[in-house]
């Protein structure tokens, strides 16, 4: 389960502000305070620059490494914040900020029986203990959404301004349906069908699984293409974002398609890097083999405004070598996009772009995409 946050701004109080009669001097009080600031806004290697050097003076203090435990799961360092939080609770076991906070990670990790009989340890000694009311909302919540559960449901329609190589006019249009579905905490399915019209139609039939891990996500996927004029006729794919460090993600998608021109294998590696609390950039590499080239590469680089948030925006440049029934041409497109909240249910997505494929055709194209996201039971 992924750490979200938001939930830490709630938590100041509780379990980031200084224990009442542990701060004797100001300096380490206000040291605490500028790491509780740089935790909540994000910088988790300044909170690391602040708190480590008063950990490694006063090892065992166990408030200190319950402050460093949070910052490490703010960061989505889980594994090492369970390891800091642990023994604070193995130096001060009656600690019920301690407590607390052991408890909220074991619930971000998703733990949740672990996170429930922490939560019943603390209410057996202090039921109106701060903040535990919301801890256990959460988890009843986490509980009432275990099993098979609709996520979300969205509609896109999109059109696009084709010039052929040869000189010739057209214009394409896209309708799409897809539904997310929630199987078991951590998974989901998602399943989508696609209808592309050309000179002729094309029918895209897609089915992807998600899993959630610690520090990222891995999911595989396929695609299938009745009688295809100009799409693939099935594709199967897997990859996955990992974190490995603050702001920082690996990314890999391996993927197989079957013309009727042949095979096509795709291999991205990739990079992503939060730049600040808004901008995240991202880059991949585009390994291509098959084609009667045997091997090509290309490159995109996307730009997120707001990735996290409901309201978003995204720039997109790439190059790289496509597949399509005639065999690979050389790519090159550049897009924008915006995601809209209309309610708390409702979001409106918008994208345009352009793309020009080498000795085929330039593309200008809209898309409009409208998804209702059910809300949890």
């Amino acid at each position: 389960m992924k750490c979200d946050c938001r939930i830490f701004a709630l938590l100041i109080g509780i379990l980031s502000a200084p224990l009442a009669g542990q701060e004797p001097d100001t300096s380490r009080a206000e040291r605490l305070n500028t790491a509780a600031e740089a935790r909540d806004e994000g910088n988790f290697e300044r909170a690391r620059q602040i708190l480590l050097p008063m950990l490694a003076a006063s090892p065992d203090d166990p408030d200190l490494l319950r402050r460093l435990a949070m910052v490490e799961a703010g960061a989505g360092q889980l594994d090492l914040a369970l390891d800091r939080i642990d023994e604070a609770t193995r130096l001060a076991p009656d600690d019920l900020d301690v407590a607390l906070a052991r408890a909220y990670i074991l619930y971000w990790r998703g733990d949740i029986s672990a996170a429930q009989r922490a939560t019943a340890a603390i209410a057996a000694r202090n039921p109106d203990y701060p903040e535990l009311d919301r801890l256990t909302a959460l988890l009843t919540q986490q509980e009432a959404a275990e099993g098979f559960r609709m996520r979300a449901i969205s509609v896109s329609a999109g059109i696009s301004d084709i010039k052929t190589a040869a000189g010739f006019s057209q214009t394409w249009n896209t309708q799409s349906l897809a539904a997310a579905l929630d199987i078991s905490r951590g998974d989901t399915i998602t399943f989508g069908v696609m209808r592309e019209e050309r000179a002729a139609i094309d029918t895209r039939i897609s089915v992807r699984t998600d899993h959630q891990i610690a520090d990222g996500v891995v999911y595989v996927a396929a695609t299938a293409v009745p009688s295809p004029d100009f799409l693939e006729r099935w594709s199967v794919g897997a990859g996955g974002e990992l974190r490995v460090s603050d702001g920082v993600a690996v990314l890999a998608d391996v993927r197989v398609a079957d013309y009727d021109t042949g095979t096509i294998a795709a291999l991205q590696p990739g990079l992503s890097i939060a730049l600040d609390r808004d901008f995240t950039l991202s880059g991949r590499a585009i390994n291509i083999f098959g084609g009667d080239d045997g091997y090509r590469l290309g490159g995109s680089v996307r730009l997120d405004y707001g990735r996290e948030r409901d309201t978003s925006i995204f720039l997109i440049a790439a190059s790289y070598p496509e597949a399509e029934a005639d065999g690979l041409r050389q790519l090159r497109s550049l897009a924008a996009g915006v995601r809209l909240p209309v309610s708390d249910t409702l979001v409106l997505s918008g994208a345009g772009s352009y793309e020009n494929r080498a000795n085929s055709y330039r593309r200008y194209a809209g898309m409009l995409t409208l998804t209702y996201r059910f809300k949890p039971q």
